[in-house]
């Protein structure tokens, strides 16, 4: 995480609909008065606005100090902790009025879902190449590069987001990934 917080500029934003759902998952994780004196030491003190961007590079740091803080009390790994906050933001967006418009457009196609769930990450950051590779009727492939949350979070996210399409068991398991973790892979089966 610390060299992905390095290679971040200052034109690498994130939404605040993201960083006040990210938040909510170090709230759940942790608990609030932790999730607070973890916001406090990391992040400017200053309230989300759900469609305003701000650096990635400070929620970075409130995620990794989260994820730190649950490893040394014995919660959950490092990347148990970072993958249980990809699933506990897209949970939380995913009932956002505009991602369950989308989702009723798309219908329960596995390919049709994975790959808006994929190119809907423009709106909330502006960083990163994405990729939707279909690899077969059963089989997908998400490609990112230069991704600054890393493998964890969105082995999380996309973990939730397969469980939330009916009808289908989705798999979804990391494939290759270079370090520091910003271009990886994640391989979907059902």
């Amino acid at each position: 995480m610390a060299r992905r917080i390095e290679q971040s500029t200052p034109e690498d934003l994130v939404s605040g609909l993201f960083c006040e759902n990210a938040y909510l998952s170090i709230r759940e994780m942790l608990g609030r008065d932790v999730a607070d004196s973890v916001r406090a030491a990391t992040w400017p003190l200053r309230p989300w606005a759900s469609f305003q961007r701000y650096p990635v590079a400070e929620l970075l740091r409130m995620m990794d100090a989260a994820a730190d803080l649950a490893d040394k009390q014995g919660l959950l790994t490092y990347p148990q902790a970072l993958e249980e906050m990809g699933g506990w933001v897209t949970r939380i967006t995913q009932g956002t009025p505009f991602s369950r418009a989308a989702h009723l457009a798309v219908g329960n196609d596995p390919h049709e879902r994975l790959a808006v769930s994929q190119a809907s990450a423009r709106v909330l950051v502006t960083y990163g190449e994405r990729k939707y590779e279909r690899e077969g009727p059963t089989h997908a492939r998400l490609i990112w590069k230069r991704e600054l949350m890393g493998p964890s979070f969105l082995l999380g996210a996309y973990t939730v987001i397969a469980q939330n399409i009916s009808g289908v068991h989705i798999t979804v398991t990391l494939g290759p990934c270079l370090e520091p973790g910003m271009n990886f892979q994640l391989h979907c089966s059902w």
